[in-house]
């Protein structure tokens, strides 16, 4: 009974220890101090033509914690206020967003 109720309580603990939906609590416009009090200080910052990013690392699942593998996700800050956020790979400019990649060449 005792060993059950334990492997339960490591189970909710597991499933509190994903931390990517976090990101969740920031809005387009925030300060980058009111960022870094929701989400805490970054694992790195970068700049790139008048942007800055803060860069994070998040586990998206309870499994990820307990194998320690992060997700990284980005707040993009223009002008002292967030301009975008997400995961990283979300946002390439590179890519067509008309593109169907469920479309096969013929």
């Amino acid at each position: 009974m005792v060993r059950s109720a334990l492997v339960i309580l490591f189970a909710v603990a597991l499933i509190g220890c994903a931390t990517s939906n976090r990101i969740n609590s920031v809005s387009i416009g925030m300060t980058k101090q009111e960022v870094i009090s929701v989400l805490g200080p970054p694992t790195s910052i970068s700049a790139k033509e008048g942007a800055e990013y803060l860069n994070y690392r998040f586990f998206e699942t309870g499994l990820a914690a307990y194998h320690g593998i992060t997700s990284p996700y980005f707040v993009r800050i223009i002008n002292g206020k967030v301009e975008s956020y997400g995961r990283l790979g979300d946002f390439d400019s590179t890519k067509d967003p008309t593109l169907n990649i469920n479309m096969k060449e013929k």
